[in-house]
């Protein structure tokens, strides 16, 4: 991701993304505590008001990255989903892979979304509805499978719901603090170090569970 400097002032118009690119490269490197719209301002090289034009407040900025974070995994996930249209099986694979891996790239973006009281959904109408179409792609794929045959034939938030909390437990795990030297031969570090390594078996794992009994 490109860094928006004082050195490399951003383009007109673009402001907005300058200030939730420069916000992700801060959340990354020290955390929402130390966070501010002024030092932000500072970063992209634009007086202190400036930012207050785009982003009221500190949460409406954390909104902001939230419904950028929604907008990308959304776009990575029915990119692969269309590239499999007439095969559900291989679309939720590959949509399982590219959710986990959207939480790797962009830890930061993700936590907003998922793992943060920084975030009031609430609050912002455009958020909740990003948040519903990148859902909608898992949905649309779980309904394709049932059609298809090759899907459990259940309701079809009953078989997102399962799936879902498996994707999201796998990105979370990725996320979490990795197990120190001294623990390199225990079960659990060899699970991480196994998930980290190919997300795609544990992904196939989850199909395994709503595919429709022979």
């Amino acid at each position: 991701m490109a860094k928006a400097t004082a050195s490399r002032p951003y383009h007109h118009g673009d402001l907005r993304q300058s200030l939730i690119e420069a916000a992700c490269d801060h959340l990354l490197e020290s955390g929402a505590d130390t966070l501010s719209l002024r030092a932000l301002a500072r970063k992209v090289g634009v007086s202190q008001t400036a930012p207050y034009r785009h982003f009221e407040s500190k949460s409406a900025l954390f909104r902001g990255i939230a419904l950028y974070g929604f907008e990308l995994m959304a776009a990575e996930m029915a990119l692969v989903s269309s590239q499999h249209e007439d095969d559900a099986e291989q679309a939720f694979i590959e949509i399982g892979v590219a959710y986990v891996d959207f939480a790797r790239r962009h830890p930061e973006k993700y936590q907003l979304l998922f793992d943060s009281a920084l975030v009031d959904f609430h609050e912002s109408d455009a958020l909740m509805q990003a948040g519903t179409a990148a859902f909608q792609i898992l949905l649309d794929v779980i309904e394709r499978g049932i059609d298809q045959g090759v899907f459990v034939d259940k309701p079809i938030h009953l078989v997102a719901g399962a799936v879902w909390s498996s994707m999201h437990g796998a990105a979370s795990l990725l996320l979490a603090k990795a197990p120190s030297e001294m623990h390199r031969d225990k079960p659990v570090t060899i699970v991480m170090e196994q998930l980290s390594a190919d997300p795609r078996p544990t992904i196939e794992l989850f199909l395994n569970a709503i595919r429709k009994p022979c």
